[in-house]
């Protein structure tokens, strides 16, 4: 019995991929949220990823979520359970399945012929909601709710806590009343019984180690990490798919004492945040590619002015408007855009915890160095939801720089808020100080504020008083790196493995799980990561780039953002690359079937 016992749960799979479609309005991300928080409650790692289309009420929308009892690096390829809402999603769905898997459809909508015809090797479930809650007494029921039956279905086929379940019901729909909430638990009930009784049992045990766990966002953990890192003023105009951060910090505008403006475009968002910044609050904004074209010359302004703000700018598909639900990495020289020379810190996070100490980080070097902080992130890295274990408050270090309340005239000097100072930072006050009246600029100016005129830019004076501020403002690109803030690439893995694989962003993900399917096929490969996109320390990154036997680039962009970058900064040219540009995220099954695709893996060994 025990050989038995011990048989039958090697037998058992202790992961699952599951797929959810539809049409928008369908409740397709509200049966994610339900799976997703169920999962996470239980201890379980989850990572869902959520595809649609720029349209408010219909267009093709699906969720594709792994879940298990370790962390999930990405949302997999091959699903192996499947929910069906609507008549177009059969056939864009079905073929994707993995043979044996199941797949439950809204029969009020797909026709069970038309479905079954579709695969031989996949076992079909119609649930006939209107019959079903008809015969249950419950009349004039909205066929919207057959999502909450779909639901019931799931949790009852991946053998989850149903109570758990409907503990989250009654949390979301108590607002709108007891009858609300029961009807809604009838409903779930109906499917979960259902399937009791009517489907074949999934050889899967999931299970968590009963610890809940952070279901969240990469745009809720920025919000989070800005909040952590003392915000208190956040400026935007909304603008998919950094939008969200947006709705997160409007949630916490009471609670924690915020500012949250929705303005009426990107340009008053950046000015906005600026102004703030200006006036010794700590400040951000937020927005896509498209937007942070007309921020550029605000960002140029906080630059001059010396003025420290935050801006995060989630990538997505471009030019113009571009694909804008599809993610894209390719706007780090964007990014770095803007007229003329000025100091700047670029940073991307790699994952949703990163993304909550990256935040915070930022806010503090923008003040620090008294420059602009951008923030990259993308759309899956933004939009998609996972599961986080914890996050460290004490982490979060508040470092306010040069900012004083405070100013003491001495020997009857005025204040000089452009002062020259060898590590070309000066002291800041805040607008008010008694005794440190000054002047805030956006030509060039001299120490004391006072721009330089047409008429005076040619003069000796005039010229002299250029060099020294340009230069000033610039030295604080090498004291970033003098002083450790600016950090090189991480580089994970064995050292001695032939293949390095380099990326930035929420490509780390992607490689970490390419990676340990290659493990498994006993090829050993490493991995350098860039949080740090500007300024990259030269010697350092160098050093780490030699080491490294083959590099390989991996990202979702065309043309090779970062590899520019690095040789930009460098003079290293990496020349292998993975690329990806159809919008979709890489999994790690893209990429090592697209590293056995090249033509140049003869290094590589039973590869």
């Amino acid at each position: 019995m025990e050989a038995q016992a011990c048989l039958e749960h090697i037998k058992m799979k202790n992961n699952v991929i599951v797929r959810i479609a539809g049409a928008a309005g369908d409740g397709i991300q509200s049966t994610g949220e339900l799976l997703g928080k169920t999962c996470s409650r239980m201890g379980l790692h989850v990572l869902a990823y959520n595809s649609f289309q720029s349209a408010i009420r219909g267009g093709h929308v699906w969720l594709q979520m792994a879940i298990g009892p370790d962390k999930q690096y990405d949302h997999g390829e091959e699903p192996e359970v499947v929910l069906l809402f609507n008549k177009t999603s059969p056939a864009v769905h079905v073929p994707d399945v993995k043979s044996g898997g199941t797949v439950f459809y809204n029969a009020g909508t797909i026709k069970k012929e038309e479905i079954e015809s579709l695969r031989s090797d996949v076992n079909f479930y119609g649930l006939d909601f209107k019959g079903m809650t008809d015969a249950a007494g419950l009349k004039d029921v909205s066929t919207v709710m057959i999502n909450v039956m779909l639901a019931g279905a799931l949790v009852q086929t991946l053998h989850l806590d149903p109570k758990v379940t409907l503990e989250f019901i009654k949390h979301k729909f108590q607002k709108k009343g007891d009858q609300i909430v029961d009807l809604n638990n009838a409903i779930f009930d109906l499917g979960f019984e259902w399937t009791k009784t009517n489907t074949k049992p999934l050889e899967l045990k999931l299970k968590g180690d009963n610890k809940p766990k952070l279901f969240m966002s990469g745009n809720d953990a920025i919000g989070m990490g800005l909040v952590a890192g003392g915000l208190k003023f956040y400026a935007a105009y909304p603008m998919s798919p950094a939008t969200g951060i947006l709705h997160y910090l409007s949630t916490l505008a009471h609670s924690d004492k915020l500012i949250i403006k929705q303005v009426e475009d990107e340009l008053a968002a950046i000015n906005w945040a600026v102004g703030a910044g200006h006036a010794g609050v700590r400040a951000a904004t937020g927005t896509a590619g498209g937007g942070f074209c007309l921020m550029v010359e605000g960002v140029g302004l906080a630059a001059m002015a010396e003025v420290p703000v935050v801006t995060v700018l989630v990538q997505r598909g471009g030019p113009s408007t571009g694909v804008p639900t599809k993610i894209e990495q390719a706007d780090i020289s964007l990014a770095m855009g803007g007229n003329g020379e000025f100091p700047r810190f670029i940073l991307a996070p790699k994952d949703l915890e990163d993304c909550f100490y990256q935040a915070a980080r930022a806010l503090n070097i923008a003040e620090k160095y008294q420059v602009p902080v951008i923030l990259m992130s993308d759309f899956f890295l933004s939009e998609h939801f996972g599961t986080v274990d914890d996050l460290d408050f004490s982490k979060i270090k508040i470092e306010r720089g040069k900012l004083t309340t405070e100013w003491n005239l001495e020997n009857n000097e005025k204040y000089k808020r452009y002062a020259y100072t060898e590590d070309g930072v000066s002291p800041r006050v805040r607008p008010g100080t008694p005794g440190a009246m000054h002047l805030v600029v956006s030509d060039e100016h001299n120490e004391y504020g006072h721009l330089m005129s047409d008429v005076d830019a040619g003069l000796p004076h005039a010229r002299e008083a250029r060099i020294k501020m340009h230069a000033k403002r610039m030295r604080k690109v090498e004291l970033m790196i003098e002083n450790g803030d600016a950090n090189p690439p991480i580089l994970e893995g064995d050292i001695n493995a032939k293949t390095t694989f380099v990326t930035w962003g929420s490509t780390y993900a992607y490689v970490k799980s390419a990676m340990m399917l290659l493990e498994k096929e006993g090829v050993k490969t490493n991995h350098l990561h860039f949080t740090d996109i500007y300024p990259i320390p030269r010697e350092k990154t160098l050093a780490l780039l030699k080491k490294c036997n083959r590099l390989i680039s991996v990202e979702a962009n065309m043309c090779n953002s970062l590899c520019r970058q690095i040789l930009t900064e460098t003079g290293f040219e990496i020349r292998e690359h993975i690329n990806r540009w159809d919008g979709e995220p890489f999994t790690g099954e893209y990429i090592v079937k697209e590293l056995k695709k090249n033509a140049k893996n003869k290094q590589l060994v039973n590869v």
